[in-house]
């Protein structure tokens, strides 16, 4: 029996998550899993067109997640998962001896057993192409164990992507020698444009150290990283150009389980560059 292909992405509604079922869709049958369906915002004279399949699932709730997977896969038996994009997380705010042991079980949950459960859920039950499959971990610069990404207020998030990340590289080691024909990679998606951004930065408790740090990245401008380089030239980016990076990582032929950092991925830039140049030339 020949298998359809499948995008899992999760927290597919909105923000990244919402232009990477977009771009998806261009190609592929895509599930989106979260709270909130996402919409089908493509042309309806897309050539191929492909369908959008939305699983209502409260990631917080871990065990429901894998008897959610399987009933959806049941009464899809011909899919197949060649890439999953792990992509929902909460981001929780407040100094560490101030959260409450409620809040640290609720991000954990989302951003660390979720992201387990149905990677797992997929290998056992089968899910995963057998010809190869992709599972993209979105990550954070704010889980590196380095004192200037190391912020008050910020601290729970930074645990839960911690775990997150290293859950992804050992992950890897594991598929390596089980499951040879699933690759898992690790993505930084760059320091996203969006009102959750501008709240962090007037948050009236966010550390002092954090309004520093950002204060000096100016706003995403198009056509800017044309002729410039990303990693001299930090600036805040676009949820669109965020997920063409992380679709980028999911699909490069030769990914790696090491961290792709959206401001240091010159082999991206440089391809995106060329584009833009075919595209003037052709102009």
């Amino acid at each position: 029996m020949e298998h359809k292909p499948l995008a899992l992405i999760t927290g597919g509604s909105r923000g990244i998550g919402r232009c990477l079922v977009q771009s998806f869709l261009a190609y592929t049958d895509v599930l989106n899993v979260s709270r909130t369906p996402a919409q089908d915002a493509g042309s309806a004279a897309r050539r191929e067109p492909h369908e959008l399949h939305n699983l209502s699932v409260d990631l917080a709730d871990v065990a429901r997640i894998e008897p959610c997977l399987g009933a959806w896969f049941d009464a899809h038996p011909g899919h197949r998962v060649t890439t999953l994009i792990h992509n929902a997380a909460v981001s929780p705010l407040g100094w560490l001896h101030e959260v409450s042991p409620a809040e640290v079980d609720q991000a954990f949950r989302v951003n660390v057993y979720a992201p387990l459960a149905i990677t797992t859920s997929l290998l056992r039950a089968g899910r995963f192409a057998a010809d190869g499959a992709r599972v993209v971990y979105v990550t954070s610069s704010l889980a590196r164990p380095v004192p200037e990404l190391s912020f008050a207020c910020l601290g729970l998030y930074s645990m839960t992507k911690a775990a997150l990340s290293r859950m992804a590289l050992i992950q890897s080691r594991e598929f390596e020698l089980t499951a040879p024909y699933v690759t898992v990679v690790r993505a930084h998606p760059g320091i996203v444009d969006t009102d959750l951004q501008r709240d962090l930065r007037r948050h009236p408790r966010m550390d002092p150290a954090f309004g520093v740090k950002t204060a000096g990245l100016p706003p995403f401008q198009e056509g800017e990283w044309h002729d410039r380089s990303p990693k001299d030239h930090m600036r805040t980016i676009t949820p669109e150009f965020s997920a063409e990076f992380i679709e980028w990582v999911a699909r490069s032929s030769d990914a790696t389980s090491d961290e792709y950092d959206f401001y240091h991925a010159e082999e991206f830039h440089a391809a995106r560059r060329e584009v833009g140049h075919q595209e003037n030339t052709t102009i």
